[in-house]
């Protein structure tokens, strides 16, 4: 491997005037600016098959995918609060440059996402919008670019936990098991399963107004919590909101729109009406869009703000909103179909003067008017009991499948699970404190994962608790007979020594990787050993303090706040 010299900048996390030469004219290294253009060209080619964006087109070979185009445009900018223009890991090939082909042959960005954990504040790790250009998959570049870049990377940025939506399957090779699930969302179909505003009532008793930079503290204090106004107590993992996440969503954002995909997710500011006029403001909404649809992230109001009088006064205008939103998406979609096809015409169909010529149905095609907007699809991506939610009882039912069938599942890593104790320890401790029988509690507790996979750092666990306090937590080795009993024998001589008890020690196995289900809380102990063989807790004391320290939780994870 050799390593080559640049001229990129430093950051604090890791030197970026290095470059690694992988072979065959292939280099793998840090992004800039000038990458842009053709980081852009390799998602939009490497996802033109992808549902997301404008719907596939029937019987012909879609083109670029637009909407993660604009994506891509966006990370690179430099704005964004997730990554900045250097955080993009890329393969390069040299021989395509010299060529003038599209250097850039794969790519993985590294976004740093706020989280939480129960009361503890997080940053966790997200690789995102990884692309391989098709003549080049199945090489292991994607691989590479993982272990030798975004991993230890992420790991060096203190980011206890990555985490990725993606392929079925495909990241499970990367040591990435499924952890965090998203919640579901609820549909809401019509402005008519809301409550009119009565006729003596002249206009709405709430606004709903675009936020703007001023508005940023208002927002920043309103998710300083976000299990106090994000989501109910339930949910006990999960992403946060943060003022600099705010700067970009408000203002950043809104700066340089170069594609009908960009600000595709809109903050509103909710005011009580001051004769007609918004006045103070009393909450916040937060929304994505995609072309044919728009969800609610987030729906927070202040304290003492009563949500039954503003729930469906803020409803009926967001749905308005997007109502009006969808119909000139799909109209901008159209006006784009029909652009592609005048450009496709113009290039294959010419005649002897090289003029473009096209038949009649394909003229009328050319002239016919934009399709009617679909119906209005309208979601609310909130917990089951959050307060907007029970208002709205029976007028929302969950979005298609998600009441029968298991929803999507976010891919996720815990590359060492010492690391990541210590970093929720005060949640854990808070738990232990929180349930008399584990209250002051003190034992060993040991877990043997068999072998050391990719995705983690150890072949086990040790936690060792001292009258319900963490004192130790530290990778661990099942040890042979003989040393168990050389160990034992140790114990003995040291608790006659200082008139001491002998360690009290609990044991548990988990397969590979499955002990990150039950930290998560995606999964229950039982749950856990009732699905995988391998899996036991050997006593009650065992199962006690782990399904203390880890019960299974509801997790709300804004995936796409980029």
């Amino acid at each position: 491997m050799t390593v080559l010299n640049s001229t990129e900048p430093n950051d604090n996390h890791l030197d970026r005037s290095k470059a690694i030469d992988i072979g065959d004219g292939l280099i793998m290294r840090w992004s800039t600016k000038a990458d842009t253009d053709n980081v852009v060209q390799l998602i939009g080619d490497s996802f033109k098959w992808s549902p997301l964006g404008d719907p596939l087109p029937d019987g012909e070979v879609p083109g670029p995918n637009e909407f993660l185009m604009a994506g891509a445009r966006r990370l690179l900018s430099g704005k964004t609060s997730v990554m900045s223009e250097y955080d993009y890991a890329l393969v390069e090939d040299t021989n395509n440059k010299a060529k003038g082909k599209n250097p850039i042959v794969a790519c993985v960005s590294l976004h740093e996402v706020p989280a939480f954990y129960g009361s503890v504040h997080l940053m966790l790790g997200k690789p995102e919008l990884i692309a391989t250009e098709s003549s080049y998959r199945n090489k292991g570049l994607v691989r590479r670019l993982m272990y030798e870049m975004i991993h230890p990377t992420s790991d060096a940025r203190g980011h206890v936990l990555q985490f990725i939506p993606g392929i079925q399957y495909f990241y499970r090779q990367f040591g990435y098991e499924y952890g965090l699930t998203p919640l579901p969302p609820f549909k809401l179909d019509s402005l008519a399963h809301l409550p009119s505003l009565p006729t003596n009532i002249k206009h709405e008793p709430y606004h709903v107004r675009q936020a703007t930079q001023a508005d940023i503290p208002f927002l920043t204090r309103l998710s300083a919590d976000p299990r106090k106004h994000l989501n109910p107590t339930q949910v006990a993992v999960g992403t946060r909101y943060t003022q600099e996440y705010w700067q970009y969503a408000v203002h950043d954002a809104l700066l340089d729109r170069q594609s009908r995909f960009d600000a595709d997710r809109q903050t509103f500011i909710i005011t009580d009406d001051v004769e007609g006029k918004d006045g103070k403001a009393v909450g916040l909404v937060n929304m994505s869009h995609v072309l044919f649809g728009s969800t609610v992230e987030a729906f927070a109001l202040d304290d003492g703000a009563p949500y039954g009088d503003i729930a469906f006064s803020v409803l009926r205008q967001l749905f308005a909103f997007t109502k009006d939103r969808q119909a000139l998406n799909a109209k901008a979609f159209e006006e784009f179909k029909q652009q592609q096809k005048k450009q496709k015409q113009a290039a294959t169909t010419t005649n002897s003067n090289d003029e473009p010529t096209t038949t009649a149905t394909e003229q009328a095609a050319t002239a016919a008017p934009a399709i009617a907007p679909p119906a209005v699809s309208f979601n609310l991506s909130l917990h089951p009991k959050h307060p907007l939610i029970q208002i709205l009882g029976t007028k929302v039912k969950p979005a298609s499948g998600t009441a029968t069938i298991p929803g999507f599942r976010l891919y996720t890593r815990i590359n060492s699970y010492p690391a990541f104790l210590h970093a929720v320890q005060p949640e854990l401790e808070h738990r232990l404190a929180q349930n008399p029988a584990t209250a002051s509690i003190s034992c060993r507790l040991r877990l043997d994962f068999f072998r050391k996979v990719e995705g983690n750092s150890s072949k086990g666990l040790e936690i060792v608790i001292e009258r319900g306090q963490l004192v130790r937590m530290h990778d661990w080795a099942k040890p042979s007979p003989e040393e168990s009993f050389a160990e034992s024998q140790l114990w003995k001589e040291d608790a006659k020594k200082n008139s001491t008890k002998m360690p009290t020690v609990y044991y548990a196995t988990f397969g590979p990787l499955t002990f990150t289900q039950l930290v998560t809380g995606k999964q229950s102990l039982e749950e856990l050993l009732w699905s995988y063989g391998e899996n036991s807790a050997r006593d009650d004391t065992a199962r006690l303090v782990l399904n203390t320290l880890f019960p299974k939780v509801e997790h709300n994870m804004d995936m796409f706040n980029w």
